[in-house]
């Protein structure tokens, strides 16, 4: 029986295994981060699908790059981060997708969706995506501005367990989105609910803002 999407996707040659090589993205890499809130039982089908949704951005007029897909570890999320040249080719990213969100909805592939167009701001220690790493990630988005959420660098490069992390800021530049690379799952909460980074960053547990436990399943150089 085909995956879920693939009835509307069929002729996208793509490899569904997950992996791939690990990838970082230079300082002002623009990128296109789409947050999916699915269902707990389409976790895997919402993983499929954007897989197969990049694979086609990468021959179309989005001409998309490097990309990868995280798998948010309480299975209710996942999260796209494409590599594009600025916002002509985020516009038929854009399209493309939405295209895709309202033939899919019937099916409830998911629950909701967020795309919004970021630039890479500034990353510090090992940033790379890397599939087969066994450290724990995290991905948060706030509403502050990137120029603001720098001041993080420093206390994160000192904290126990930081390997690494990226910082984008939105187009607008009033809200931020994080990728974080500890050793250990406790070292992420450790980091995000100590004093200094509640200052930086906000309360974790305030409303609109998020933190989830993620891991890169799928990297497309």
């Amino acid at each position: 029986m085909p995956r879920p999407h693939e009835d509307i996707e069929r002729h996208t040659p793509v490899d569904h295994r997950t992996g791939g090589p690990a990838i970082a993205f230079a300082p002002g890499t623009w990128c296109a981060i789409e947050v999916a809130h699915l269902a707990a039982d389409r976790i895997d089908a919402g993983v499929a699908a954007y897989e197969t949704l990049i694979e086609r951005a990468r021959s179309s007029a989005a001409k998309a790059h490097a990309a990868v897909v995280f798998r948010a570890k309480n299975g209710r999320r996942v999260i796209a981060l494409v590599a594009l040249d600025g916002h002509e080719r985020f516009r038929h990213l854009a399209a493309a997708w939405d295209d895709h969100h309202l033939e899919a909805q019937h099916r409830a592939v998911a629950e909701s969706t967020s795309l919004l167009l970021y630039r890479l701001a500034e990353s510090a220690g090992d940033a790379l995506l890397d599939p087969a790493s066994t450290d724990a990630y995290a991905f948060e988005r706030i509403s502050r501005a990137p120029a603001l959420v720098r001041g993080a660098i420093a206390p994160l490069a000192s904290a126990p367990g930081f390997r690494g992390v990226s910082i984008f800021g939105s187009d607008d530049d009033v809200a931020s989105a994080i990728v974080y690379r500890f050793e250990h799952a406790a070292d992420v909460t450790a980091f995000r609910t100590s004093a200094v980074a509640i200052d930086i960053l906000g309360d974790v547990g305030a409303s609109a803002e998020t933190l989830d436990a993620v891991h890169p399943v799928k990297t497309l150089p």
